[in-house]
């Protein structure tokens, strides 16, 4: 028996914005960054809100860590909002989803709910129950908990217009990779096949067109789209060893998330499909879901064997036309530090919450192989 959870409204399309309207009359909390607060953005979202009492929570950090949580749940305990808006990419969206969570163990409920309005077409957090947070250490600690669902999301192509291309790229990346690890994770399904399927047609068309001009409004809009049915599918399915191992590196290397996914995937793809090793007639279901994949893309080959390198291939092709790179020495990381840390990498992305989710339960040492792969 299957569960597919659908609980956060959207409202999509130009001015979405306006739907802050519905705040009239209410305490919020916004929840951004400090270089989003002095944006037009902001300020139009402000003026969206003028019928509301508004604070402003703007030191939220990339990555954020248990420090700036605290410092936003202080600011709620402080305000003491009926709802929150948060303004920004996922760091901002995981911040507020986590002070919400925090506020609520406290027994401040939040009658107005947790409204989001997503800066970059990727992360999806707007409709997941999901958040990472860094500890003191430098680890990721992923969180999940049903509370944090956010009740509306707002998928207003302005929000996302001056994204600059490389935050477009690593931000789109990210939404492939989820469209691709949940279309073969363990809980996949019927209703996150249809939506990784559709959000990978979108994202192969738009992106490239978002990153070449960040001003075409029609390609944004899809993009946005796209991130969102991504992070839906995903929420619903799982994820898997693209993630594990993303989360791993990130906690020691300062390469952007969607960065190493796209680093990453076609050699997972390759390893979860069994290196593409396996007698002929006989691909396994892993393979059989990939080559399915490459099939509603439409993508042709002999086979199934040659449908998962056609996937492979697609994911590179998109890789080079966002200027990314294919490995973490190109990405700017020394080579000799990188395969100095493998074994921790390795170990850490093994007990990773989303491993757990990869259609093929990988070793330490699998695991290791791959990032040296990749180094």
């Amino acid at each position: 028996m299957y569960r597919f959870q659908l609980t956060t409204t959207l409202r999509y399309g130009p001015d979405s914005l306006d739907e802050l309207s519905t705040l009239d009359g209410r305490r919020v909390l916004i929840v951004t960054d400090a270089f989003l607060a002095t944006t037009p953005l902001f300020g139009r979202v402000k003026e969206a809100l003028r019928g509301a009492e508004v604070a402003v929570f703007d030191r939220v950090r990339p990555n954020p860590d248990t420090a700036a949580v605290g410092a936003g749940l202080a600011a709620f305990l402080e305000f003491g909002p009926e709802g929150i808006v948060a303004l920004g990419g996922g760091s901002p969206i995981d911040t507020a989803k986590t002070v919400r969570k925090l506020a609520l163990e406290q027994g401040r409920d939040l009658p107005a709910g947790l409204t989001v309005i997503p800066t970059t077409s990727g992360s999806g957090s707007e409709v997941t129950s999901f958040a990472v947070v860094t500890r003191a250490d430098g680890r990721k600690l992923p969180l999940s908990s049903a509370d944090m669902l956010p009740e509306l999301a707002i998928l207003d192509p302005e929000a996302v217009l001056t994204a600059p291309p490389k935050l477009t790229a690593d931000s789109g990346m990210d939404a492939v990779s989820h469209a691709i690890e949940a279309y073969v994770a363990t809980g996949c399904n019927d209703f996150s096949d249809a939506l990784a399927e559709k959000a990978l047609r979108l994202a192969g068309e738009h992106l490239p067109v978002c990153f070449r001009d960040g001003s075409d409004a029609v390609a944004r809009e899809h993009q946005h789209a796209a991130a969102c049915m991504a992070g839906i599918a995903f929420q619903n399915a799982g994820l898997g060893i693209v993630h594990g191992l993303s989360h791993s590196i990130g906690s020691a290397f300062p390469i952007a998330h969607g960065r190493l996914n796209g680093i990453l995937l076609p050699t997972v793809i390759n390893f979860n499909a069994g290196d593409l090793g396996w007698r002929p007639g006989d691909p396994g279901p892993v393979a059989r879901r990939y080559a399915a994949l490459a099939r509603a893309l439409g993508l042709t080959a002999s086979g199934d064997r040659n449908l998962v390198r056609a996937l492979i291939g697609w994911v590179e092709r998109l890789r080079n036309e966002l200027s990314m790179p294919a490995t973490v020495s190109a990405a700017g990381v020394a080579s000799a530090d990188f395969l100095a840390a493998v074994p921790d990498l390795a170990a850490a992305a093994r007990v990773d919450f989303c491993t757990a989710g990869n259609p093929v339960q990988p070793s330490e040492a699998e695991l290791a192989g791959i990032l040296r792969q990749v180094a």
